[in-house]
């Protein structure tokens, strides 16, 4: 197999994209052959191959990294002209080129954008439904994360079942921190005031998350729970567009609710060690990583039970309804205050992110990009 990855979406902070492309591009560093020749593609200012098993199999070229209608349009169309006889196969992340003399494996992580319509600015919307549809139905495969999203694809779209293919995400050991590494997360938790103890949500800021609805669940937890009286909610994740989240954190007890913003690798892990709870109560997911995460720290887990959440937490996370206000509420409050649920739940979670390691996720890219790389395409 002859594959180009094209990984000039990491180093943008575009959350969910990066953490799979370093997924993918790490399982298959462990599980592709000798016979294969993998080129990725990558931004001059980011190495794609940093964490990676081994750099044997892997070619590393370099593209600037720019907007989309340029990538796809422009750069990446006629970077395939030049090499099409160099691949067999080229994967891209949410979009395809406009043209290509190469097949496409299209990467598409889930539907929101059809699904929970009034969530995406409308340009944005527009966009996504008219060209994701028409690239899948073009791409000799399509891969996405889940099987919740892989069924979701073939009913939405009409896809050949066969053509789709689950290349799940992964999640790796945490390794212990080391002092000086530890130090340097804490002086940042410091700097924002934080303490615990906390409930922790980490991800994205965007509508169909929930994290409006989620922080007037905390804030009648606590006038209710005394056990809760001195928990914080703490945020952690980039703004995307306006879902709400700052106005219910003004309804709150001053002080209670703090916003991070994106944080690096090492505090990411500090915050999960140090959280009583992840609560990440998202309308939809097509896959949803910060639970696995969450149970791989040992943190127990509130989740919502919407999209392919109750698929990859496989019974390891305490689920509740995300449009119900007082299931929110009692399943804050249950997660924090039933000490024989949360040991559960730990137990439980440990198990079950087990299941999602970096050669589940290379064998599974590998499979998908070998079958696509003798696929038949539409002219």
């Amino acid at each position: 197999m002859r594959a180009l990855i094209d990984a000039t979406a990491l180093g943008c902070e575009r959350g969910g994209d990066e953490t799979m492309l370093r997924g993918v591009i790490r399982g298959l560093a462990l599980c592709a052959s000798d016979q294969d020749e993998l080129t990725v593609l990558a931004d001059p200012g980011v190495d794609p191959l940093s964490g990676a098993a081994t750099r044997q199999p892997f070619r590393v070229e370099h593209m600037p990294h720019r907007p989309g209608t340029r990538h796809f349009g422009i750069d990446l169309p006629s970077y395939l002209s030049r090499r099409r006889d160099d691949f067999d196969i080229a994967f891209t992340v949410t979009h395809a080129p406009v043209r290509s003399p190469v097949r496409v494996a299209l990467m598409v992580q889930d539907l929101s954008f059809l699904h929970l319509p009034d969530v995406y600015p409308r340009a944005t919307r527009q966009r996504l439904r008219t060209l994701v549809s028409y690239q899948a139905r073009r791409a000799a495969a399509v891969l996405t994360v889940s099987e919740f999203c892989r069924r979701d694809l073939v009913d939405s779209y009409g896809l050949d079942p066969m053509r789709v293919h689950v290349v799940p995400n992964s999640v790796e050991p945490l390794a212990p921190l080391s002092a000086d590494r530890r130090d340097r997360a804490q002086a940042v938790l410091d700097e924002h005031h934080v303490e615990a103890p906390y409930l922790l949500y980490l991800g994205n800021l965007h509508p169909r998350k929930n994290v409006a609805r989620t922080l007037q669940g905390f804030a009648e937890a606590r006038r209710r729970d005394p056990a809760l009286a001195d928990h914080r909610f703490v945020i952690a994740g980039a703004r995307w567009w306006g879902s709400g989240e700052q106005e219910a954190a003004d309804a709150s007890p001053a002080g209670r609710v703090q916003f991070l913003g994106r944080v690096d690798d090492d505090v990411r892990q500090l915050l999960l060690e140090q959280a009583d709870a992840l609560v990440y109560i998202s309308r939809f997911e097509g896959f949803g990583l910060p639970p696995l995460e969450a149970m791989a720290a040992g943190t127990p887990v509130l989740a919502g039970d919407a999209g392919a959440i109750p698929e990859v937490t496989g019974g390891a996370a305490l689920l509740v309804d995300p449009d119900d206000q007082a299931a929110i509420t009692d399943g804050i409050r249950r997660v924090v205050s039933d000490a024989p649920l949360r040991e559960e739940l730990v137990e439980r979670g440990h198990a079950r992110v087990a299941h999602y390691d970096l050669v589940s996720t290379g064998m599974a890219a590998r499979t998908a990009l070998g079958d696509a790389a003798v696929a038949w395409v539409p002219r």
